[in-house]
């Protein structure tokens, strides 16, 4: 019946009286193959329609634009990324870190939270003139020198938590596809050789009507100055070989002492700003890349210069669909640099600072704005470190010592906490979505981690679900912020159905913890000995085994964390700090009452030459530092303290009287008579030095 000819079908379909879904039912059947054939173009067609529609409610600075745009990359999911490396020639500043750690944490957001397949490649500039000239200088072979700073940025970059590209690209490495991208650009009519040179042709490029030049600074277009730095610092005498100042160079003839490679128009090195587009169109080999991203010093005319390079190249309209630039980082005003030799390494800030807190602080600051940095920008960071890392020891102490076995029906507070987390999640969304604006992202964070430690005090009516569901929540957010690491490659060494360190411990941490309870609580008999010994393994001993134990006050029993042995000695030795502070604090404190004490009224006025610069001849100011007379008002008040001093000097006398001391000061002869009239019966002495 189902191999029978269409028409037969249909008239057997009327016959039967059969509805359209038979119908339909039949006609899949007879036209199994045609039909199926169809339905997969049909979804193939949405596929790409919704591979070219990935949205997920991201808008981003756009600097081409200068406007918040959403993002949709070009092709589904993938985000084709290219970010400016450094060029290698001296230490990583500060200013670098800012860049890197800005542009890290937005790759790990659209990454893990809003699930794009970021492919990123990053260059490293290791053929410059800045790099030649300091070689030399130095008396150092050009590439092991580069090489060596290369080395040494990677560290930096590692010891930051910043991930690594999924390409790195040396320009040295890419020599021959350098070369022919600048034929390329010559064979457009966009390029022109010029004595062993070659240059990019703007008047060409601005003439043809798909091109636009200079998009992210058009205002910096004929600054000569930007332009002429560009070029380089060996870069001189070329006015004779360029058709225009403002062209710039793409192929340089190398000088004597210069490295160099073979060009069909002689030897010589890339310029500046032919690597990236060279090296990002030998990766990506696409004529549109979703983003690409740099310092905001980079607009012009290192990124301008790229995308006319770019575009001249593929004669596309746009080689960059979203362009990013973070922010200067400045130092007490000004952009640090390396050039203004007013940075601060990186290696140098991790000496005082985790990376960890470092990013901290970046994460505080909206990425794309200018941050001035100082040494107070800091603690902040510092504290909200120390605020997180004790809230998951919380966290984990509560899950320890939690149970299910009690009632699991939520109370007004379980509503409460809930529903404070869900609010907060919706602004965290709506911050990120914005420009990845963390600034206010981690302020919900560490409202809600606020929020958690007071829900954690009732431990009786807590709720562990809800603990973590949110503490979950919590971590995810920082995970994608990088401030909390990635996982382990692999299993991490360690056995199947092995738990991990706290776990394994927590049995007999839990019994030392009783231990040390039970000595405290009987410790009758010589009391400070035992508390002393106990207090010895709370400070001493647990510390170097990443252990800290708190005490909860009278009855209640300790709690113990597991944390960084190095954060806990590094606590100890704070706290040490601070207890000698307080005791010289103490010590001066007590100096000083004891100097107010044996100074006599007539003298205590005068010890203030800052203030008062005339006096009675009971010792009463009368004119101030500049000699101007005292107000009345003033001299009452004087008066009044005069008396007080008077008081307090005669009542020292006394005691020391008392004591047989000796006072430190020429005594007043009539309150001895005084005090000898009063005390005859004792016969005390009263001893009087200079």
């Amino acid at each position: 019946f189902f191999f029978q000819a269409e028409d037969g079908i249909r008239d057997s379909v009327a016959s039967r009286g059969l509805g359209d879904v038979y119908k339909r039912q039949y006609q899949r059947r007879v036209h199994g193959d045609i039909y199926w054939r169809n339905q997969e173009e049909n979804m193939e067609k949405k596929q790409e329609v919704k591979e070219k529609e990935y949205r997920t409610g991201l808008f981003v600075h756009n600097s081409i634009s200068k406007t918040n745009e959403e993002f949709i990359p070009v092709k589904g999911r993938i985000v084709n990324w290219y970010i400016c490396g450094p060029t290698v020639y001296d230490e990583s500043h500060m200013g670098h870190a800012r860049n890197y750690l800005t542009f890290d944490i937005i790759r790990r957001i659209m990454e893990s939270y809003f699930n794009y397949d970021v492919r990123m490649v990053m260059n490293v500039t290791d053929i410059d003139d800045k790099i030649i000239i300091r070689s030399k200088e130095l008396g150092a072979e050009f590439t092991s020198f580069a090489r060596k700073w290369e080395t040494e940025f990677l560290n930096d970059m590692k010891s930051l938590g910043i991930k690594m590209p999924d390409a790195l690209t040396r320009v040295s490495e890419f020599i021959p596809e350098i070369v022919a991208y600048i034929e390329q650009i010559v064979k457009n009519g966009y390029g022109y050789a010029s004595n062993g040179s070659v240059y990019f042709d703007i008047k060409a490029f601005k003439a043809s009507p798909l091109h636009t030049y200079a998009k992210l600074d058009p205002g910096s277009a004929s600054d000569k100055g930007k332009l002429d730095e560009g070029e380089g610092q060996l870069a001189t005498d070329l006015k004779s070989e360029k058709r225009s100042p403002f062209d710039f160079a793409l192929w340089k003839k190398s000088k004597e002492g210069e490295p160099k490679w073979p060009s069909p128009w002689g030897e010589g090195r890339p310029g500046w700003h032919i690597e990236c587009s060279a090296m990002a169109s030998a990766l990506f080999q696409v004529p549109e890349i979703d983003m690409h991203t740099g310092g905001v010093d980079l607009r012009f005319p290192h990124h301008d210069n790229e995308m006319a390079q770019s575009e001249a190249y593929y004669e596309c309209k746009n080689w960059v669909k979203y362009f990013l630039h973070s922010g200067h980082l400045e130092i007490n005003g000004m952009k640090m640099s390396k050039s203004l030799k007013n940075f601060i390494t990186i290696k140098e800030a991790l000496k005082d600072f985790s990376g960890r807190a470092i990013r901290l602080m970046t994460l505080a600051h909206k990425w794309d704005a200018m941050f001035n940095y100082t040494p107070k920008a800091m603690p902040e960071a510092v504290e909200r470190e120390r605020k997180i890392n004790e809230f998951f020891s919380n966290v984990k102490v509560a899950i320890r010592n939690g149970t299910y076995n009690k009632p699991q029906k939520w109370d007004k507070e379980d509503f409460a906490f809930s529903n404070l987390h869900n609010e907060i999640q919706s602004k965290i969304h709506l911050a990120i979505c914005d420009n990845f604006d963390t600034s206010n992202a981690l302020l919900g964070i560490l409202e809600l981690i606020t929020a958690a430690n007071t829900y954690m005090k009732n431990e009786s009516k807590m709720k562990l679900t809800i603990l973590l569901k949110v503490s979950n929540y919590i971590q995810y957010i920082l995970q994608c912020f990088g401030v909390i690491g990635d996982p382990q490659l692999g299993f991490g060494g360690v056995k199947e159905n092995q738990v991990d360190e706290e776990t394994a411990i927590a049995p007999f941490m839990n019994v030392l913890t009783k231990f040390r309870d039970d000595i405290k609580a009987n410790a009758a008999t010589d009391p400070k000995t035992i508390f002393g010994v106990c207090d010895k393994l709370r400070d001493e001993i647990l510390p170097n085994l990443g252990i800290r134990l708190e005490d909860k006050g009278k009855g209640q029993p300790a709690v113990w964390k597991k944390e960084d042995p190095a954060t806990l000695k590094a606590d100890i030795l704070k706290k040490e700090e601070e207890k000698l502070q307080k005791a010289e604090e103490k010590k001066k404190k007590a100096a000083d009452e004891l100097k107010k004490k044996m100074t006599p009224a007539s003298e205590y006025f005068k010890g203030m030459p800052e203030k008062y610069s005339q006096f009675t001849a009971e010792g009463l100011p009368t004119h101030d530092a500049k000699s101007k007379p005292l107000s009345a008002e003033l001299t009452n008040a004087l008066k009044k303290e005069y008396a007080k001093q008077d008081k307090i000097h005669k009542k020292w006398l006394e005691d020391e009287a008392k004591k047989g001391g000796k006072a430190q000061q020429q005594c007043d002869p009539l309150l001895i008579s005084q005090l000898k009239k009063k005390k005859k019966k004792k016969k005390k002495k009263v001893l009087c030095v200079d």
